[in-house]
């Protein structure tokens, strides 16, 4: 961080926009591309392994068996996580992360036969495993290596780099798998996850103070006072339990309105899909305009997405469907860089981990529960009502947190973002 930007408090400094920042920051540049290029490998893992599990197995079941290990090392393992994250230098998870996601990915190229299924099923909840211990690194380096005022900017890149992982990884991921096999898509996974480990140890991370991070027990324990001593941080954890009751719902109707209400198949489910990664993209780009009002940028951006979302359970046409879910998920782009920017600044950062591992995991439960529930709710209601009363759900959450924040919103509790770790 440089001497002026040191110096300089955040709030009287014009945040920065996002492509900007990449030149005033080049370590997060450098993070940020790394992120880039596994993110991309990583779809192409993906498509390539749903595929061959279908082809080995011909079985729907293996996919979902697939697909469900990867939420329940989150759940178990989040909170571990985020101690581990508080408790060892940040840039190391990364690299070590990075290099054990690269063996684990060449494990999928012996896998050649139904009877070796369970490699696909090891290496799947390997591969969830190592990121389930990244995560929060991941999130709490940010902002270590970058200057306060650049914080919105810098999580709005991250929105941006998601939504271009999910429009570019998914599309080349399938064309790659089908043309050449999945034996390629398996080596170019592994090939990304080591040159983000090259780019990642380029990054100069200051250290954690060797007295700040807290060890064994008390270090699962001691992040609750420090939520329950910030009502920013209750604000966030409240969001956190809140959006994923409709945003499961939602994440479901992905595949259900394209095939039953549509009537479009695969073309609808990728439209929507692209219409996703679209609204990242947008999201990304417009959130440093919010910088200034970051909290209030998050209620309403809650709001916002609730009412578009509403409008994709109720259009007339795909068309019509994919636009709203573009600007919805844009909006959802802006609370998340919102979201990701209040809790930096209102976490102390030996802890910060521990926060972002805390608010991942509430997150996942509900999620995870608000996918079964729609689920089953789905034998008794159309798309359209589930889809209308999820996005509902989501516009009362931000009402409720614009609601009951008061003052929290005009000025949002921040803690001195520290240049150390």
């Amino acid at each position: 961080m440089s001497q002026a930007t040191a110096d300089t408090p955040h709030h009287t400094r014009r945040p920065l926009g996002a492509l900007t920042t990449l030149c005033a920051e080049p370590a997060f540049a450098r993070l940020l591309l790394g992120s880039f290029i596994s993110g991309a490998g990583n779809w192409f893992n993906t498509v390539a392994l749903l595929g061959l599990t279908v082809r080995l197995t011909g079985s729907p079941l293996a996919v979902g068996i697939t697909l469900a290990l990867k939420t329940l090392p989150q759940l178990l393992l989040a909170p571990v996580a985020g101690v581990v994250a508080d408790h060892l230098p940040r840039k190391r998870i990364l690299i070590v992360a990075d290099l054990l996601a690269a063996l684990v990915t060449l494990s999928f190229l012996v896998a050649t036969s139904a009877s070796r299924l369970w490699i696909i099923y090891a290496g799947t909840l390997a591969l969830v495993v190592v990121d389930t211990v990244r995560s929060p690194a991941r999130n709490a380096i940010t902002p270590s290596i970058v200057a306060p005022d650049t914080l919105p900017a810098a999580n709005a890149l991250e929105g941006m780099a998601d939504g271009s992982v999910m429009l570019l990884g998914a599309a080349l991921g399938g064309l790659v798998s089908g043309m050449f096999g999945p034996t390629s898509a398996f080596l170019i996974n592994s090939a990304s996850f080591l040159a983000s480990a090259a780019l990642i140890a380029t990054v100069r991370v200051p250290p954690i103070a060797a007295d700040s991070a807290a060890r064994g027990v008390r270090a699962l324990t001691e992040v609750w006072p420090i939520v329950r001593a910030s009502r920013t941080l209750q604000l966030l954890l409240l969001l956190a339990t809140l959006w994923p009751i409709g945003g499961g719902a939602i994440n479901l109707l992905l595949t259900v309105y394209p095939t039953q209400v549509f009537h479009a198949g695969d073309r609808g489910i990728g439209a929507l899909y692209a219409a996703i990664g679209v609204g990242f993209l947008l999201g990304g780009f417009v959130a440093p305009r919010f910088a200034r009002r970051t909290a209030l940028s998050l209620t309403l951006a809650f709001i916002v997405e609730g009412i578009l979302q509403i409008a994709v359970s109720q259009a007339p046409s795909l068309l019509i469907a994919v636009l709203a879910l573009a600007l919805a998920t844009s909006a959802a782009g802006v609370g998340n860089a919102c979201a990701s920017t209040i809790i930096m600044r209102a976490s102390p950062a030996h802890a910060l981990g521990r926060v972002f591992a805390l608010m991942g995991a509430l997150s996942t439960v509900t999620f995870t529960l608000s996918l079964l529930a729609s689920g089953v709710l789905l034998h008794s209601m159309s798309p359209r009502t589930l889809g209308a009363l999820a996005g509902g759900l989501i516009t009362c959450a931000g009402l409720a947190a614009r609601v009951t924040s008061g003052s929290l919103l005009t000025q949002t509790e921040t803690l001195p973002v520290s240049a150390a770790e």
